[in-house]
């Protein structure tokens, strides 16, 4: 292999085409004339090769290709539409982070290399304008990215998926491009993060059914990544958005955790069936596998967002933060939550949370959490056993919506039904062990069945319903003691029972629609006076 050294002692004084060999050297900063590099050397750029404009008039091959080789290049490669390919082994391109890239940048690592022999891109960018994009189009040996800035990353044959056959290694590489995998590569593992940073456009990010176990992180201001098949990463790795729009175009993200805790500008798309699957299975200490606890400026996307949380722990406690700071968020931005797997304690934060559905299909233990936020449905089929406290779940539902409580997996929290032109239909008999308030809305109880409550009341001056799922057909509602008065509620097909007083005058504007037992539908209830003899009670 020969050295070709770029150098300003031609008569184009640095500034010229690859193919002019009055820009070639021996040596740095030597006699111009030397033949232009070829396949079998290797080209050098750097600190005697001028502040000039070296432009790549044709697309050669060589073995390797250097801004600083000793001292770094700081003047201006121009690719053009043309490339550079190597065909090497070793530290094949090494990049200046003084130097100016123009063109379309691109740079080919043949598939003519030995198998198995190790190769490495240490690339010196460090901003966007001055990334370079890479193509591995084959070899079976490791690749190291060092860490630093690219362009687009590709390790197919720029045709078919297949390309690159070797291993991935572990640095921290920056991406301001797009990235394509090839079928037949592999990662291994590290703690260290491919960041992307694009701040403009969408770039596509394509794996290839390859497992790459390092975490993920996506922080470009204005930057969009969109899935173009799923993305999985490690039990124990994290995929962060701190800044942009991470799109998962209907795809699975498959992570340890996911967060996105901050007040930058991002938004989380999932696309028509997208969503992500948490599989934190920690055994040795407690872990937040979802965080979005502060949600300014997040934007959620999608018919039907939602976390699968898998991943099978048996002690400590997985916490999942969706925010809000405080009560009052919206169905637009409410992420469901699928609790799958696992027979720990999950916890829902100290400050209060929205969700859209709650569904828990495990064994897991509810911590006493803040505030539930539920604008979808609640299901818990005799898994999880609900800890409790003060903290009220409000259902703020807007359309019809279900609640699926298995008996003897009581709610231990005050319930608020709140969501105007909201309808939640009781498919089981539940238990609250605490106060039930219907505040807006249509409480639908599934006939033959019991919605049984510590209290009933209503609030507000709005009209409210109270009936059984089937017209004509009874549900039960139940107390064991004290007095039930509602107002502005509308009842039927209801039985009222279980040792408590229900109240329902009609002078507190309610109405019997019909078919209902065990109410109290007098007009002010009964009244007492004292006459001198005797107590007397007048009914009005």
């Amino acid at each position: 292999m020969a050295n070709r050294f770029w150098v300003t002692t031609g008569t184009t004084g640095g500034t010229g085409n690859w193919s002019d060999i009055q820009n070639w050297s021996t040596s740095s900063g030597g006699t111009a004339g030397a033949s232009v590099p070829g396949a079998a050397d290797s080209a050098r750029y750097d600190g005697n090769s001028g502040t000039g404009t070296a432009t790549l008039d044709i697309s050669p091959t060589v073995q390797s290709l250097s801004f600083a080789p000793s001292t770094s290049f700081a003047g201006t490669f121009a690719f053009g539409t043309n490339t550079v390919t190597l065909n090497s082994t070793g530290t094949i391109f090494v990049g200046s982070t003084s130097m100016t890239v123009t063109g379309t940048p691109q740079v080919i690592l043949t598939e003519t290399v030995p198998s198995a022999t190790a190769r490495t891109i240490s690339p010196g960018a460090v901003t966007e304008a001055n990334s370079i994009s890479f193509r591995i189009t084959g070899s079976t040996g490791a690749l190291t990215l060092s860490t630093g800035s690219y362009l687009d990353l590709d390790f197919t044959d720029g045709t078919n998926p297949t390309g690159y056959g070797g291993a991935l290694g572990g640095n921290s590489p920056t991406v301001y491009g797009s990235f394509k995998a090839s079928t037949n590569m592999t990662q291994t593992s590290t703690n260290n993060a491919v960041t992307f940073s694009a701040t403009s456009g969408t770039k596509t990010i394509t794996t290839a059914a390859v497992v790459f176990n390092r975490p993920f992180t996506f922080n470009g201001v204005g930057g969009s990544w969109q899935l173009q098949d799923a993305l999985t990463s490690g039990a124990t790795r994290t995929c962060t958005l701190t800044n942009g729009t991470l799109d998962l175009n209907g795809y699975t993200l498959t992570t340890g955790i996911f967060s996105s805790s901050n007040s930058n500008t991002r938004t989380l798309a999932f696309g028509s069936s997208g969503y992500i699957s948490l599989t934190s299975a920690s055994a040795t200490t407690d872990v937040t596998i979802f965080n979005t606890s502060t949600s300014t400026n997040f934007t959620v996307t999608g018919p039907d967002p939602y976390i699968d949380v898998d991943g099978a722990p048996t002690s400590f406690v997985r916490s999942i933060l969706p925010g809000e700071t405080s009560l009052g968020g919206s169905a637009s931005n409410a992420i469901s939550f699928y609790i799958n797997a696992g027979s720990d304690t999950i916890n829902f934060g100290t400050v209060n949370c929205v969700v859209n559905d709650l569904v828990f299909g495990t064994n897991v233990t509810l911590a006493a959490n803040a505030a539930l936020e539920i604008y979808g449905s609640y299901s818990n089929g005799n898994y999880a056993t609900i800890t409790g406290g003060t903290n009220a779940w409000t259902f703020r539902a807007t359309s019809l919506k279900t609640i699926n409580s298995a008996t003897a997996k009581p709610i231990n929290n005050p319930v608020n039904f709140d969501g105007i032109g909201g309808i939640w239909e009781i498919v089981s008999s539940p238990v609250v062990s605490d106060a039930v308030t219907l505040t807006n809305g249509t409480l639908k109880i599934q006939n033959g069945t019991t919605l049984t409550v510590d209290s009933f009341v209503t609030s507000g001056t709005n009209q409210k319903f109270l009936s059984s799922t089937s017209p004509g057909l009874q549900a039960t509602i139940s107390a064991a003691s004290g007095t039930n008065s509602v107002s502005y509620l509308t009842i039927q097909d209801s039985n009222a029972t279980g040792g408590a007083e229900w109240d329902a005058y009609t002078g507190n504007f309610n109405v019997n629609a019909g078919n209902n037992t065990g109410w109290n539908f007098s007009q002010f209830g009964n009244k007492y006076i004292y006459t001198r003899r005797k107590l007397k009670r007048i009914i009005f």
